[in-house]
């Protein structure tokens, strides 16, 4: 190793990069396969999922149905009632003074923690006390300092009103590997006193009408869930209007990533997406082993008299390879070594480039071990042979009869391997770029350009509608604010809740399925967002203050009044529909836009008024902004004192729901740059084997005149005509991938072949950069150097 120093730094270098971009993304796929499996009654977890006649997958049910599956099924040991993404608000510590916006707030049922296995720090956890909560270990913190949280008490302001609770326990952090998680989890039995509900009637815990809890099952030992789902739809199917529903229970190893790549039903991950990085893994740990082998092969040019003399003394196979098996085994050892240390020491950067946190903990499981002994192992074993028959086969009694060049066939293939890889990772990247710029670019149906939000309070107090008020009058008075809406929905942030139920005045059978998305708006919003009007009208301010129930007046978008069987949007408009035994009017139909990301289909969407108070948008001018905003804070905390004063611009709060996809495209191309340095030490290896190999013939060649241009063609030509045939491999490859993974958005941005081309050139660029400074050294070289001893 140390006498063929550039051979054995080259080997050492590529496979640490090899082995460390596979370590990482072994972490990575061990993370994503081993969510919620610490749990200690995993076995016998299930999550409802309820499959509606039109197909839609429903998480989000009724709770009251907890308690019907209870009665009905002996199967069952019991049943979780959740409710999260509905209490988030203000929670404050009213002695320390000290108020924190908290939305990651759950409501879940008194013994939630006898059935899922979070660590409990202090405490009992148990929240049958409807005024209990259990908090994690760093809200508590957050409220109380260092002093024990137990047996405290805090007050929260939400949509329920406001109210104290005390704390039974303080939760150890949740492992990252949880699908289930919040900062604070409350008693669901709160919400069983009416007055708790604050005229929120929906939120019933024991009701069947609204669903907005997630339903978990604990079965007994041995229980069959798919039958028991089986038995479950049977039993609805009794009742009017469930009888087109398909009930699932949907066991807890899969609620991350589902049974499959096309598992319908709702899951947290992407089992898709696991695979893709399983996949670069292996692909670029083997693109690191065939640079290995290649210049293996390559090396054995320097020492045919080695060989050479080994089987003339009697070598066999076994002998000849033990030598190079052992040389594979010290180099992948060290490289191993490189790798993990390199994985801890990188972590931060890890993080950076996937989006999220690995388990490191995937490096101590027993299988993690053995996966890497076979590795090595095989790796070594193979590469003992594969040199030993490229070198040739022997007669004892002659010294001369090697062919190194026999193993031309196989080493060829393999460099074309490694760019069709390399290439078709450049190529992906640069598609996924297309695709999101497309996304961020393309017209939303509004302006999102210097639109100013600010979150609203949670805390009102006395005088809530005053203070609203009061507050929407001062922002106009601002001369920086050239226009103000509220509102409790924003584009970008889901809708306010989905409804069934809305039909013509005459009910098709189509419509039992059909559900509406329903956001709350103010008369101004559409103005303020820019928002076309196809007909009709907007809101006016009385009916926004009235409120939709009262007023009995809507708003649709162009998609809604084709799902309601209108003509068009000139024959939605001053039309009336139902919505249960309700009648409202249309007063207005908006065109089209994008509420969420272009990855979601723009849904049938009803605008209803009100004041809303969960959110203020407001045009600003960009000029001193910064004292703008210091004004805006002052006047918020004077009329909504201990609320928080949070704020962001929209535009940038939009572009976050591809945040997902950009991590994608970083790690595509941290990938794709990894595997083409990787092959290009290969290539580099390689194109100095072929200077070293024809050294003499190179000196010869200048001695008769050749020019250093053909020199440089000479050595580069055959690297030239590999490269173009992994062209012609890599484009089809990931033309097909691509298209299957843009097939996953309704709107596309397609594939240019301008992409495909560029991804090649730099591909080609870069390969011939790393051959073309061999082939320039060679051309410079002394041609009298190279043939001195002859």
């Amino acid at each position: 190793m140390i006498k063929r120093r550039v051979f054995s730094m080259v080997n050492l270098l590529g496979l640490t990069l090899g082995l460390l971009t596979f370590l990482v993304l072994f972490a990575y796929v061990a993370t994503e396969l081993t969510y919620n499996d610490f749990h200690d009654k995993k076995e016998n977890i299930y999550r409802v999922v309820v499959v509606e006649g039109n197909g839609e997958a429903e998480i989000f049910l009724p709770p009251g149905f907890a308690n019907i599956l209870e009665d009905q099924f002996a199967d069952l040991d019991h049943v979780t009632r959740a409710a999260g993404f509905i209490a988030g608000g203000l929670i404050s510590n009213r002695e320390a003074n000290i108020a924190i916006k908290e939305a990651d707030i759950s409501f879940v049922e008194g013994d939630f923690f006898e059935t899922f296995s979070f660590p409990i720090k202090r405490g009992n956890a148990d929240l049958s006390n409807p005024q209990s909560a259990v908090i994690s270990q760093k809200l508590a913190i957050k409220l109380f300092g260092e002093s024990d949280a137990l047996g405290k008490s805090f007050t929260l302001s939400n949509n329920f009103g406001k109210s104290d609770y005390t704390i039974s326990g303080v939760l150890d952090e949740i492992p990252m590997r949880s699908d289930l998680r919040a900062e604070v989890f409350l008693s669901i039995h709160y919400l069983e006193n009416e007055a708790n509900r604050n005229g929120n009637s929906w939120a019933d815990p024991n009701g069947i009408d609204s669903g907005f809890a997630n339903l978990y099952l604990l079965t007994n030992s041995g229980t069959d869930g798919e039958e028991l789902a089986k038995q479950m739809t049977d039993y609805f199917k009794r009742f009017p209007g469930l009888d087109g529903i398909t009930v699932h229970l949907q066991p807890l190893s899969e609620w991350h990533l589902g049974r499959s790549i096309d598992d319908p039903l709702p899951t947290f991950g992407s089992r898709a997406g696991v695979f893709v990085f399983g996949a670069m893994a292996v692909l670029i740990l083997a693109i690191a082993y065939v640079n290995y082998l290649n210049l293996s092969a390559a090396s054995i040019l320097t020492r045919l008299k080695e060989i050479k003399m080994r089987k003339v003394l009697g070598a066999n196979t076994w002998q000849l390879a033990q030598q190079f098996v052992l040389e594979t085994l010290v180099l992948f050892l060290i490289s191993a070594l490189l790798a993990l240390i390199g994985v801890f020491l990188m972590e931060p950067l890890v993080v950076a480039v996937l989006g999220k946190s690995i388990w490191l903990g995937a490096f101590n499981l027993p299988f993690f071990w053995l996966l890497l002994a076979a590795i090595i192992f095989t790796c070594s074993l193979i590469s003992g042979f594969y040199v030993v028959v490229l070198s040739g086969k022997f007669d004892r009694k002659s010294q001369v009869n090697l062919k190194p060049e026999s193993g031309q066939w196989l080493r060829k293939p393999l460099v074309v391997f490694q760019f069709v890889i390399s290439m078709g990772m450049i190529i992906s990247t640069l598609v996924i770029q297309d695709q999101l710029s497309f996304m961020q670019n393309r017209d939303l149906g509004m302006n999102l350009d210097q639109l100013l939000v600010i979150s609203g309070p949670d805390e009102l107090g006395e005088n809530a509608k005053e203070k609203l008020v009061s507050f929407k009058n001062q922002l106009d008075n601002f001369a920086f604010v050239k226009g103000s809406a509220s509102s409790n929905v924003l584009p970008g942030r889901s809708y306010n809740f989905s409804a069934a139920g809305i039909t013509p005045m005459v009910p098709r059978p189509e419509d039992r399925d059909q559900s509406y998305a329903m956001g709350i708006i103010d008369e101004k919003f559409l103005e303020v967002f820019e928002i076309d009007i196809k007909s009709g009208r907007s809101f006016t301010s009385g009916e926004a203050n009235q409120g939709w129930y009262a007023s009995r007046k809507l708003m649709i978008n162009e998609s809604a009044a084709e799902t309601l069987g209108f003509d068009g949007a000139e024959d939605a408009s001053g039309q009336s529909i139902k919505w249960g035994e309700d009648v409202y009017e249309i007063v207005g139909v908006v065109a089209d836009y994008h509420h969420l990301s272009l990855k979601e289909k723009i849904l049938p969407m009803i605008l209803l008024p009100n004041e809303g108070q969960a959110y203020f948008s407001m045009i600003v001018e960009p000029i001193n902004l910064e004292a703008n905003l210091t004004s805006l804070q002052a006047t918020f905390e004077e009329i909504f004192p201990g609320n928080p004063f949070e704020y962001y611009f929209m535009d940038e709060q939009f572009a976050s729901q591809y945040a997902e996809d950009q991590q994608l495209s970083k790690a595509f191309s941290t990938a794709g740059i990894l595997a083409i340095l990787i092959s290009c030490l290969g290539l580099f290896g390689l194109a100095a084997y072929a200077v070293e190999q024809r050294t003499k013939e190179i000196g010869i060649r200048k001695v008769l005149g050749a020019s250093s241009p053909s020199v440089i063609k000479l050595i580069i030509s055959d690297f030239v005509i590999l490269l173009l045939l992994a062209i012609i491999l890599a484009f089809p490859l990931a033309w097909y991938g691509m298209k299957t993974w843009q097939a996953d958005f309704p709107y596309q941005a397609g594939l240019s072949v301008w992409t495909f081309l560029f991804g090649a050139c730099v591909t080609i660029f870069i390969a011939l950069l790393t051959v073309g400074f061999q082939a320039l050294k060679a051309a410079w070289s002394n041609p009298v150097d190279a043939i001195r001893a002859e």
